[in-house]
């Protein structure tokens, strides 16, 4: 029996599915910035929308559900936290310098984030993102 091979028309969608997801991801990392520097926490809520835009994205776009799905919703999840929270806390810090955001990113070294982020791991932000990522998982299933 041959190896199975997944049909020309679904690796195009997986392939859109990505660059649709690639595309967004700059604009949902400076929404989540944006409503975390306004109300002055790290609006962890903030991953259930992500979760919610990555599983619409790829529905929309008629991305077969499954494992790709899943493993393309989960790593969109991933990338778009952890450069909000790099973006949040270069927000914090480069306020105080007279620096944009990214501006500040670019200058913010691993310590200085980790101990401007600390106070942020709270109980309430790990059961956020550990929505989040299991809606992802069940929307994209």
């Amino acid at each position: 029996m041959p190896p199975q091979t997944l049909p020309v028309r679904t690796l195009h969608r997986h392939a859109l599915g990505w660059g649709v997801l690639a595309l967004s991801l700059p604009l949902l990392t400076a929404l989540w910035v944006a409503a975390a520097l306004w109300l002055g926490a790290p609006a962890p809520w903030m991953a259930v929308v992500v979760a919610a835009d990555a599983g619409l994205l790829l529905s929309l776009l008629r991305v077969p559900a499954g494992t790709a799905r899943v493993v393309a919703a989960a790593v969109f999840l991933l990338v778009c936290s952890v450069a909000s929270a790099w973006l949040i806390a270069a927000g914090i810090v480069g306020a105080a310098f007279g620096l944009m955001p990214w501006e500040s990113a670019l200058r913010l070294g691993p310590v200085l984030f980790a101990s401007v982020a600390e106070p942020w791991w709270t109980a309430s932000t790990m059961v956020w993102l550990a929505a989040a990522a299991l809606l992802g998982v069940w929307w994209n299933r």
